[in-house]
């Protein structure tokens, strides 16, 4: 039995090494997925115009995390992306939690071989939104309902084109096929027509006969540029323009997202961070609260499209990968 034992074991061997017997099978790692990222904690300094999703300027705790996963085997390349940033304030004596850094935004994107080196036919899809409710305030006071919260707004586009990488970390990509849709889950802000949804008809007392549409789709073009880089061991930039016109309703109005990270390394586990966003859409109305009564109907209230600005300088522990 012994015997038979030992046997089955020098079998068993013997099955890992190769026909010609001076061999060994290996098991060899899979090389085609690529991830990177970085992750941060900060105590940060914030300045907000215009930022439709409410906050507050002052010294904040803010968190980001940037993630990207590339698959890359023969002719394709398969690149998805995450960057989710999110952060709180409770600046001198207010008794609120304020926020003033809300963003989820995530690309997948497919790239086949083209007719010609560098070039590429592509397929993107990306969805873009916040994670919690955004607030106008007066002091330590909450002023009137939410005017933004998750899904509300939320934006997924589709594009289908052509791709140019030129050189390393950067790329130019035109799509003449391109769909856009816009998700306003709250109904209190689709019957307002908040972020260009089709608002709620009323009759002449102001109510409500029908409620707004929460949805609303587009068809246009898109123009994409991205560049990414480590400028040294130490600094990295990560920038993202979005260029999006639609053909069928006021095409020569271009809505604009451009983001920018720019990570510094300080220390093995402490990095600065530089975030700027800047939102443009002419169907996205901005109310101005002059005297922050909540109601916008002061002469001084300005209601209209407006650039959204958001930018941010952070400092604290941060794990690039």
């Amino acid at each position: 039995m012994k015997n038979i034992f030992i046997q089955l074991l020098l079998l068993i061997s013997l099955t890992t090494f190769s026909q010609n017997g001076d061999s060994v099978n290996v098991v060899v790692k899979d090389t085609s997925w690529k991830v990177s990222g970085f992750f941060g904690v900060n105590a940060s300094q914030t300045a907000l115009s215009n930022w439709q999703g409410g906050g507050q300027n002052n010294v904040a705790i803010n968190n980001i995390f940037s993630g990207e996963a590339v698959y890359k085997k023969g002719k394709i390349i398969w690149l998805n992306k995450l960057d989710a940033q999110y952060g709180v304030i409770k600046p001198g004596d207010d008794k609120l939690f304020k926020k003033n850094l809300d963003q989820l935004f995530a690309i997948s994107k497919l790239d086949i071989d083209a007719f010609a080196k560098n070039f590429y036919y592509t397929t993107q899809a990306d969805f873009r939104t916040q994670f919690a409710p955004g607030y106008n305030y007066n002091g330590d006071s909450i002023s009137g309902r939410a005017t933004s919260d998750f899904l509300s707004p939320g934006y997924t586009q589709l594009a289908f084109g052509l791709e140019y990488k030129p050189v390393k970390g950067l790329s130019i990509f035109v799509a003449p096929l391109a769909g856009k849709m816009t998700y306003v889950n709250r109904q209190y802000l689709a019957d307002q027509g908040a972020y260009g949804v089709q608002k709620a008809v009323t009759d002449t007392a102001g109510n409500i006969i029908k409620h707004g549409k929460k949805s609303r789709y587009e068809f246009g073009g898109r123009l994409v540029l991205k560049f990414k880089k480590e400028i040294n061991k130490k600094i990295s930039i990560d920038s993202y323009l979005d260029l999006f016109s639609d053909y069928l309703h006021n095409p020569q109005n271009i809505d604009v997202v451009f983001n920018n990270l720019i990570t510094i390394k300080i220390h093995k586990l402490f990095t600065a961070s530089i975030i700027c966003q800047m939102v443009y859409d002419d169907d996205i109305i901005i109310k101005r609260d002059w005297n922050k009564d909540g109601k916008y109907d002061n002469p001084h209230d300005i209601n209209g499209p407006r650039l959204q600005v958001l930018s941010t300088f952070a400092l604290g522990f941060g794990y690039k990968f």
